[in-house]
C-alpha cells in the first residue's frame, strides 16, 4: 500500500480526525496482534479499527490514544474510516495485484533468456503437496480464514481471489504464469463455463508434465464429496478436488487454522524448495 499516504482521501480524513478530535492515524498493512472479531477495539490507549472489505482482510486503522474517544465520538471516526479510507485501501490492494499479476508475466517471460544458476540459493518456503486444495464449509468466511493460512505457510508472494483478477484470466498461460501466487477460488461452483476449462486445462497439464511452477489453487465450496461426485465436470478434475479435501466444519473452531493440523495434511514435512 505505498501509495495510501499520498491519497488525497486519506489525507483529507487524517487532517478531519485530527481537527475534531485531536487525534492521529496510523495504517498497518500487517497485523501485529490478533484483535476481536469486532468493528473497532481498544488496545492499550490506541483505538483499533480492522479494514475488512469483500471477506479480504486489508490491515488496520490506529487512532492513536483513540481510547479516550468517547463512545460516540469512537461511532463517529469508525464511520469516516469505513466509508472513506477502506474502499480507498480495497481499490489499491486490487491494483496492485494486478501490477503484480503483470509483473510475474514478464518476469517469466524474461527467464527463459537466463543463465541457469547451478547453485541457486535454498528459499524459506515450505511445499505443499498439491497445487490444488480443496476446503469445503458452509461459511465462506470460515474458507478465506484458513485459505489465508496455508498461504501464509507457503510463504507465497501474493494471495489473489480468482474473482478479483479473472479479467486478465484469458488463458491457461495467463494462469500458468502466476508463480509465486496463491489464488483463492472461493466457490467452484459459480465459476463460468469458460473460466472451468481453463482450469481443467491447467490441471491436466500440471500432472503431465510434474512441474513446480505456477500458482497454488485454493478451491472453496460446499460441496460433500458425494455431491462432488455427481458433478458433470471433468474426472480428473474432480479427483484433484477429492484427493486434498478439507471439511473444515468437522474440525473444532479453535483448530481450523492450526499451522501443526494444516502442516501434517497439505506440507512435506521434511523441507523448502530451492
Amino acid at each position: 500500500m505505498k501509495n495510501i499516504f499520498d491519497d488525497a482521501t486519506w489525507k483529507k480524513t487524517f487532517q478531519l480526525i485530527e481537527e475534531k478530535y485531536g487525534k492521529t492515524l496510523q495504517f498497518r498493512s500487517l497485523k501485529l496482534i490478533d484483535g476481536p472479531n469486532k468493528s473497532a477495539y481498544q488496545n492499550g490507549d490506541d483505538y483499533i479499527i480492522p479494514l475488512s472489505l469483500k471477506n479480504f482482510d486489508l490491515g488496520d486503522i490506529v487512532v492513536s490514544r483513540g481510547s479516550f474517544l468517547d463512545d460516540q465520538q469512537k461511532n463517529e471516526v469508525v464511520d469516516l474510516i469505513k466509508f472513506l479510507v477502506e474502499p480507498q485501501i480495497y481499490n489499491q490492494h486490487l491494483k496492485n495485484a494486478e501490477e503484480n499479476i503483470k509483473n510475474q508475466k514478464y518476469a517469466a517471460h524474461v527467464e527463459k533468456n537466463k543463465v541457469v544458476n547451478l547453485f541457486p540459493q535454498v528459499a524459506d518456503t515450505k511445499r505443499t503437496l498439491s497445487k490444488i486444495i480443496h476446503l469445503k464449509s458452509h461459511i465462506e468466511q470460515t474458507r478465506v480464514k484458513v485459505a489465508l493460512k496455508i498461504h501464509e505457510m507457503s510463504g507465497r508472494n501474493l494471495f489473489v481471489r480468482l474473482s478479483d483478477v479473472i479479467s486478465s484470466m484469458t488463458s491457461v498461460e495467463d494462469l500458468s504464469s502466476l508463480n509465486d501466487t496463491t489464488i483463492l477460488i472461493e466457490d467452484i461452483e459459480s465459476i463460468s463455463p469458460s473460466m472451468m476449462q481453463i482450469l481443467e486445462t491447467y490441471l491436466e497439464q500440471a500432472s503431465d508434465s510434474d512441474c513446480e511452477t505456477g500458482p497454488l489453487l485454493l478451491v472453496g465450496s460446499s460441496l460433500t464429496l458425494e455431491s462432488l461426485e455427481e458433478k458433470s465436470w471433468k474426472q480428473s478434475v474432480k479427483d484433484d478436488l477429492m484427493g486434498f479435501y478439507f471439511d473444515i466444519d468437522r474440525v473444532p473452531l479453535a483448530q481450523q487454522t492450526s499451522k501443526e493440523i494444516l502442516e501434517l495434511l497439505f506440507f512435506e514435512l521434511d523441507g523448502s524448495i530451492s
